[in-house]
């Protein structure tokens, strides 16, 4: 008698394949091997690429509207606006002040408790909750940052958790409350990084992560202008900061730079300009980032990141 284990993992893929979603877990319980298969990275991206394979015009997305996440359908219509479709609320309990993306996980960020946040998998409806060690929130203003990344491993990435404060406490003396750390999950530790930032990234700047790393609008350190006209990248491989990589325009006071991931690819950068009244869309960039592999000291092998223009428009 032929088991699964016997046919070919190609076979075994495409069989899990056509198991509706929600009858997954009980699959996963009956056998060992197809426990593994269907936690394969490669797997999971093809099965959620099955959920997306909704009508031409339409798509779903999760959006926080008052403190909670909403399952929603959006539908294209020609010279029409958006038909927009709530199909669900997604959290019970806890009100939700921020949410990060990366490789299919959603890190939420709680908006009346401030004591953890939890890593939320949709595709397995699974939750992890991670306790912090410090918390700090003066007139209940959350003065963290976070991301939420992976080292990559092949088949089972290894994913982190960043969580650091970079404040200045006196204005007058300069002095600085700074405080970075980094949360392993397969470990399940808390580890203090050693980091002295030559950068400053303002408080509530979202990150965007792209291929396991973040990214979030930057500018120089210990200047009078805190101009978001850089980029800079954690990686969480080496868990440390990148250089700061030097966008193609110079935003002003009043502007406000974002940033997103287009098919997890590149980074589109919006500049929005609020000079002379209602916010005004100045222009969208397109950037790829181009690794440059060079030698630094003790001629050690470097990979550096060079960003790129592709596309532009006004």
């Amino acid at each position: 008698m032929t088991r699964i284990s016997d046919l070919p993992v190609n076979l075994v893929e495409e069989i899990l394949y056509r198991i509706p979603l929600k009858s997954m877990r009980t699959v996963r319980l009956t056998c060992k091997e197809c426990d593994t298969l269907s936690k394969n990275r490669s797997f999971s991206k093809m099965h959620i690429g099955k959920l997306r394979a909704v009508k031409e015009g339409e798509s779903l997305m999760i959006a926080m509207i008052d403190y909670n996440l909403y399952l929603m359908k959006v539908t294209l219509v020609d010279n029409e606006n958006p038909f927009i479709e709530c199909k669900g609320k997604l959290n019970k309990q806890n009100k939700i002040s921020q949410v990060f993306y990366c490789d299919g996980l959603l890190l939420c960020i709680f908006d009346d408790d401030d004591t953890k946040a939890i890593v939320w998998n949709p595709y397995w409806c699974q939750t992890r909750c991670l306790e912090f060690r410090y918390s700090h929130r003066p007139y209940r203003r959350d003065m963290f940052s976070y991301a939420l990344g992976y080292e990559d491993k092949g088949s089972c990435p290894s994913y982190k958790f960043l969580r650091f404060i970079d404040q200045c406490v006196d204005y007058k003396t300069r002095d600085e409350f700074l405080w970075y750390e980094i949360y392993d999950f397969d470990s399940s530790l808390w580890k203090s990084l050693d980091i002295t930032p030559h950068w400053r990234i303002l408080c509530h700047q979202p990150g965007v992560s792209l291929k396991g790393n973040t990214y979030w609008p930057a500018s120089q350190r210990n200047t009078n202008d805190v101009i978001d006209d850089h980029i800079i990248c954690f990686d969480f491989t080496s868990e440390s900061f990148g250089p700061l990589l030097r966008l193609p325009f110079d935003a002003g006071d009043e502007d406000y730079v974002t940033l997103s991931c287009v098919r997890e690819e590149k980074l589109a950068v919006l500049l929005t300009h609020n000079e002379a009244g209602p916010m005004e869309f100045e222009y969208g960039l397109l950037l790829r980032l181009r690794q440059k592999r060079c030698f630094g000291a003790g001629r050690k092998d470097v990979v550096e990141q060079v960003l790129e223009s592709v596309r532009t428009g006004s």
